[in-house]
């Protein structure tokens, strides 16, 4: 018991005691010197220097030239869609789920014995479910916006 406590106490003092096993550095930066602004030309000739293609750059005076996917094209009623197909999908389960369980009231030898039916049953309604909620919301949101967007 003695050993038990001395091992204890030595225990917490040195892991109160030890430190960081990397170094770390103390030095504060220099606030009073002054950043440069690199140019476009400078940040694509360093980004070639770092093995980067350029081809690829997504700055602004890059994307210029570039028509770039908006994302703000989704339809309200897509998502509305979609959040009904979901829905459905996760009713069906549900149904499902019910009927698995009154087949197993009825007749013992259905059941499941390592509860695998009642685990996919549960992942597959919080996957439909869930998702049927986001797309509802996301699809709601959408639709709010474009309204406040067409009162002005």
């Amino acid at each position: 018991m003695k050993k038990l406590i001395l091992i204890i106490i030595t225990l917490s003092t040195f892991s109160s005691l030890s430190y960081a096993s990397f170094p770390i550095d103390t030095n504060k930066a220099d606030t009073t010197q002054v950043v440069l602004e690199e140019t476009t030309e400078q940040y694509h000739l360093r980004m070639e220097k770092q093995g980067f293609d350029i081809k690829n750059c997504v700055c602004e005076s890059c994307r210029s030239g570039i028509a770039v996917k908006n994302i703000n094209n989704i339809k309200s009623s897509d998502l509305y869609k979609s959040a009904a197909v979901l829905f459905t999908l996760a009713l069906i389960v549900f149904v499902v789920w019910i009927l698995d369980g009154f087949h197993c009231i009825n007749d013992a030898s259905t059941c499941s014995t390592n509860n695998t039916s009642l685990i996919a049953y549960v992942t597959l309604l919080m996957l439909f479910g869930y998702s049927s909620i986001f797309y509802f919301f996301k699809a709601f949101s959408i639709q709010k916006k474009k309204n406040k967007l067409n009162k002005f």
